[in-house]
């Protein structure tokens, strides 16, 4: 009785929602259809980070002796929304920006640039480096200078997944399938960690999976799941998501990436200085090196680079962002190997060689041609200035003096000689340097020094008291001279 009158009275949505939530409730809402014909591949990508029920083993890094980190590995995937397939995916050992962006940069360097992203709504997804700039990003802190994120600068159109709502990312469901075909793959018996608290195998924790075993179990089961025939969705007619993807892919309005946008998901290290006489950089036990980093030695550099494909290569730039351009790894060689050092040493012949026919380039002439076209060149003495006013000097008429007594002898007065010239005073250092300083500013303003001027002036400049006082003089300015 009291059933029948709590139906009659009370709705059975009401209910469902007193007795078991919020989320049951939820679930006897009819779900949205929406229609994936309208689109064409690569027009629209879904992606979703997934823990797998697998301990796997990391190799431990280079110098250390610990076994090395065991846990679930986190793998983030791109899935294209039209047909189903994965089109990218990398691994980690937590969820992070770093991972979205390389697996981002494989998708965009394998397929193209995507008109539409449909993403989580975590932290990882919602890092500036990924969306920074989006209108519709509403974690941290927003501001109008922000740096442009990867999807933003490449104009793609960012759409926000609804949280807690597997429904939302067409991604989950094969996800599930992964659960079922890649974690209970035989290769992983005893390292398969259950999907539930309570579905704990027997053998729980008695083996961890080494990390290379893993990517290539999982590569093989995402192909799998890319190949399978027999797919029922409204595009597919029983084929596999491959073949759907190829024949849209096809006909298809495909962007493709610059060579400075492939830049863009790449890891960036600041600070990192050129070798002071090569120019090569050190970095992560590898060296780099280019023939146009000899022009940089000793500067400091940013770079960008793969970390899950250092031996590419890196990207250089300038402080203030400008690319320098491209340092190829340099390969160790054995320590007997003859081969590698015929490889070094050909290599280095044609390095001389370009670098020599470059300076007979620049040098158009000789040492002796060059000084007599300067001869030419040099002006002559100048006339000595000819006087225009004449003053008449009157000669001054000297003073009669009586003649001497005959009974006083003659008296002898000894005349001084010629007055020596007073001592020319010895120039110091900084005299020199200042009287050297404005003959360079009058050859500057275009004014005539004489040929003697030029030829001391020429001579100063090579001495090392001129080069250590035009440092001070750039430091201090005139104020040096008092």
């Amino acid at each position: 009785v009291m059933q029948r009158r709590l139906n009659a009275s009370v709705s059975r949505v009401t209910q469902v929602l007193c007795r078991e939530g919020i989320e049951a409730v939820k679930r006897l809402f009819p779900t949205q259809r929406r229609d994936k014909s309208a689109l064409h591949a690569l027009e629209a990508v879904n992606a979703d980070f997934h823990k797998f029920d697998v301990f796997v083993r990391w190799p431990s890094l280079p110098g250390q002796n610990d076994p090395g980190h065991i846990g679930r590995p986190q793998m983030v995937a791109f899935q294209d929304i039209f047909s189903g397939r994965i089109l990218a995916w990398r691994v980690d050992q937590t969820p992070n920006s770093t991972a979205v962006l390389l697996a981002a940069g494989d998708m965009i360097e394998d397929w193209g640039i995507p008109g539409h992203v449909l993403l989580d709504n975590g932290r990882e997804f919602a890092a500036k480096v990924v969306t920074g700039g989006a209108a519709t990003r509403y974690r941290f802190k927003v501001r109008e200078d922000d740096v442009p994120g990867l999807f933003t600068a490449l104009g793609c159109e960012i759409h926000w997944a609804t949280p807690y709502s597997g429904q939302s990312k067409p991604i989950e469901r094969a996800f599930r399938d992964m659960c079922d075909s890649i974690a209970k793959d035989p290769r992983f018996d005893g390292a398969w960690t259950g999907n539930r608290p309570e579905a704990k195998p027997e053998d729980y924790g008695s083996r961890a999976v080494e990390l290379e075993d893993f990517l290539r179990v999982l590569a093989e089961g995402i192909e799998e799941h890319n190949t399978r025939q027999g797919r029922r969705s409204e595009v597919a007619y029983g084929r596999s998501f491959v073949e759907v993807f190829d024949e849209s892919y096809a006909s298809a309005p495909i962007r493709k990436a610059t060579a400075a946008q492939r830049r863009l998901w790449l890891l960036g290290a600041e600070g990192q200085r050129l070798n002071s006489r090569t120019g090569e950089i050190a970095f992560q036990n590898n060296r780099y090196w280019a023939e146009w980093m000899q022009d940089f030695a000793g500067e400091r550099v940013v770079i960008r680079f793969d970390p899950a494909d250092l031996w590419a290569g890196l990207h250089v730039y300038a402080q203030d962002g400008g690319y320098l351009g491209e340092a190829p790894v340099l390969e160790r060689s054995g320590f007997f190997d003859l081969e590698e050092a015929r490889i070094t040493a050909r290599a280095r012949r044609a390095w001389l060689k370009a670098e020599k026919e470059a300076a007979s380039a620049h040098r158009r002439y000789t040492a002796a041609e060059l000084g007599r076209q300067l001869d030419l060149a040099s002006p002559g003495e100048p006339p000595p200035p000819e006087a225009k006013v004449v003053r008449l000097v009157k000669p001054k008429t000297a003073a009669a003096t009586p003649a001497p007594s005959p009974a006083q002898p003659g008296s002898i007065t000894a005349l001084p000689l010629r007055a020596a010239p007073a001592a020319a005073t010895e120039e110091d250092p900084r005299q020199r340097f200042r009287r050297a300083l404005e003959m360079e500013r009058a050859v500057e303003r275009g004014d005539q020094i004489t040929r003697e001027q030029r030829k001391w002036l020429a001579g100063y400049q090579t001495s090392s008291e001129y080069r250590s006082e035009l440092m001070l003089w750039r430091v201090h300015g005139d104020q040096m001279f008092g």
